[in-house]
């Protein structure tokens, strides 16, 4: 069934006050008694789960090896001699179609190695200089495909892959230029499945412009060369789409509708059957009717091979294209990053690749987990609002939004970065600062001395001793300092929205900026200092002037409402769906909620005071944020973090993000 593309109303103008707070009985936004808080784990429970954790390791090292491979025994009970799972035993090894479990995954990379030695005595041909190749699978015989192979041996570099044949048929078509490589399943020592397979990643190592298949019988070949990302026109024959034979080959023809690019029927008729008996397809595209494809209709079968070729290519070219400064976040390495050198273009070439095939899968698009591709975009809210386009057809969102012309919506942010040098800015502003670490203000500070604007700096912390140390170090600093004892409550947003809430709703000042000490400890240590480093470095400054920066965009732009750093880290709404549900009720919030949210992720931003009346307007009190110690996920805190974007537009302002190149954190 055909899934609506969609889009969201145009925002409201720009609102200019900020007014005081309005009470629940009225139309403005008005605060419960008492926000949802999740269950903490119990001591019990806790103690249960660690000893549970020390089990699974010990089991671990009983099963798997130093370099987390399985053991002998493991292997020879789960896997064959070419690393694929035994029939029935999918499920214990993979998490869905394609995603191996946590314990497997770094094994089954190199599952690849054992596809090689499989055809390394076929008699493929070397890869032709200046001629995209093609590949064409059929059994038997390539005979009936002549008038077709000669066809696509003008222009490209034609390999027919003949299942099963008898040597010597295809002499003729040899002489043509056609190389014809015969391929024994029946009698091979590996499946038909791994042998197809391994036909598949040699295939794709001459990165063909397409590939044909000839009727259902060759249609797992047809999945194997789709999962290698090569796409593939499968010609039904006549005989495919006799009714007499569909309870037969009713299978093949839904894994021929569900995995090829395209398919091509022998006549209409056969055309609207395959899709009476599987309705489901029926809005998909590149169904066609080519009478005798294989023979007259040869050049039909060969426009459609170019045009789902030229699409995977043109994909990539369009992205490449387009202001390629975007692409820069590409070229950051990542802790993760497979060995050896990758341009930007290699790595967007595996992300389109990697796509296509979980769509074809379909596997869940953001697991493992999606970095932003292109500054600015966010792929996965485009795929939601595209879903025909992007799912279904499997196109690359990027590719797709820009080839519409890169329509606005919630998958687009303007993002911009550093100014050339300082500039003080005319603009009243403020930064607030919640430090529960006080050693993390020097580094702070250090940040601001890179600015030529100097913002009054209101400083929380939850103990007299620590305000004492903040007191000290901030002693010469050029512009107002307040440093406020508040409870240990509501993490930095507390001290913010009720500690500030005078500031914030008394007119003074026309920008705030919101930042905090961010530390992890013991093994998340690594997390949190990175981190913080990130978001102060594309908020505040070090290499440039970042905190000018903001304040300039804000000047020039007085519609803008909130400024964040732009993560490159796709989130959704994860376990906060409970409370962002009672706080859209509370703030009044319409905007539809999708499945991934942009936000400023850790927290940290530069507001006008009047973008978050919604948010003032709760009176929020320090008996509303939970105790310590609280859960990592879930909160009141967390569901303000992420709504927060949509309470500006809300108010009638836009967001925007803000990057400095070459920046990021894993």
């Amino acid at each position: 069934m055909t899934r609506p593309e969609s889009s969201l109303p145009e925002q409201a103008s720009p609102a200019t006050e900020c007014p005081a707070t309005e009470h629940p009985a009225t139309n403005g936004p008005g605060k419960r008694a008492r926000y949802y808080l999740p269950r903490q784990r119990s001591r019990l429970r806790r103690w249960i789960t660690a000893q549970s954790q020390k089990t699974g390791r010990r089991l671990g090292r009983l099963l798997f090896d130093s370099e987390g491979r399985p053991r002998v025994f493991l292997r020879s009970l789960l896997f064959d001699a070419y690393q694929r799972p035994r029939p029935g035993l999918e499920g214990v090894i993979f998490k869905e179609p394609g995603r191996p479990r946590r314990p497997f995954a770094n094994w089954l990379t190199g599952s690849d190695a054992t596809l090689p030695p499989l055809v390394a005595d076929l008699p493929f041909p070397s890869p032709s200089a200046g001629r995209r190749s093609v590949f064409v699978v059929i059994e038997n015989s390539a005979a009936p495909a002549a008038p077709l192979l000669r066809l696509l041996a003008r222009d490209h570099a034609v390999v027919v892959l003949v299942l099963d044949g008898e040597r010597g048929d295809d002499a003729a078509l040899v002489a043509d230029g056609v190389a014809v490589v015969p391929v024994e399943v029946a009698r091979a020592r590996a499946p038909r499945a791994v042998l197809l397979d391994a036909l598949a990643f040699r295939a794709h190592a001459d990165r063909p412009l397409f590939a044909v298949t000839v009727g259902l019988a060759t249609i797992d070949a047809a999945d194997a060369l789709e999962q290698r990302n090569i796409p593939v026109v499968a010609v039904i024959g006549e005989g495919d789409a006799d009714p007499a034979r569909r309870e037969t080959l009713g299978p093949a023809l839904e894994l021929a509708l569900e995995r090829a690019s395209a398919l091509v029927f022998p006549t209409p008729a056969a055309r609207e059957a395959a899709l009476a008996a599987n309705p489901r397809f029926a809005a998909r595209r590149r169904l066609v009717a080519v009478e005798a494809p294989l023979a007259a209709g040869a050049a039909g079968v060969r426009a459609i091979g170019r045009e789902i070729g030229e699409e995977l290519d043109g994909e990539l070219a369009l992205v490449l294209a387009t202001e390629p400064e975007r692409l820069e976040i590409l070229d950051i390495p990542r802790e993760n990053d497979p060995p050896g050198d990758f341009t930007v273009a290699q790595k967007l070439e595996r992300l389109i690749a990697d796509w296509r095939r979980k769509a074809l899968l379909k596997r869940h698009p953001n697991r493992p987990p999606l970095r932003r591709p292109y500054s600015g975009f966010h792929p996965l809210i485009y795929a939601e609002h595209h879903p025909v386009a992007c799912f279904d057809q499997r196109r690359y969102p990027l590719s797709h939004w820009i080839e519409r012309g890169r329509p606005p919506g919630p998958w687009a942010m303007p993002v911009f970065g550093p100014l050339p040098g300082p500039r003080a800015s005319r603009l009243t502003s403020a930064l607030h600062g919640h430090f529960f670490y006080p050693d993390l203000l020097p580094e702070l500070l250090d940040r601001l001395m890179v600015n030529a604007s100097r913002p009054d700096l209101f400083l929380t912390t939850d103990t007299p001793a620590k305000a004492d140390e903040l007191r000290a170090v901030t002693a010469g600093y050029a512009s107002a300092v307040q440093i406020d004892v508040v409870p240990n409550l509501g993490r930095d947003i507390g001290p913010f929205l009720t500690g500030l809430h005078e500031a914030l709703t008394g007119g003074r000042y026309e920008v705030f900026f919101h930042v905090h000490g961010k530390k992890t400890k013991g093994r998340r240590r690594a997390i949190g200092d990175p981190w913080r480093q990130f978001l102060w470095e594309n908020l505040i400054g070090g290499a440039h002037p970042m905190l000018d920066t903001v304040l300039a965009r804000l000047e020039a732009s007085p519609e803008v409402g909130l400024i964040h750093p732009e993560d490159s880290h796709l989130v959704n709404w994860a376990r906060n769906v409970r409370i962002v549900q009672e706080l859209r009720e509370d703030l009044k919030l319409t905007e539809p909620l999708g499945g991934y949210v942009d936000f400023p992720v850790g927290n940290m931003f530069a507001i006008r005071p009047a973008a978050m009346r919604s948010y003032l307007a709760l009176g929020l009190a320090w008996e509303d944020y939970p105790a310590e110690p609280i859960p990592d996920d879930g909160t009141l805190m967390h569901g303000l973090e992420r709504l927060l974007p949509m309470a500006v537009r809300q108010a009638g302002f836009s967001t925007v993000a803000v990057r400095v190149p070459g920046t990021d954190w894993d």
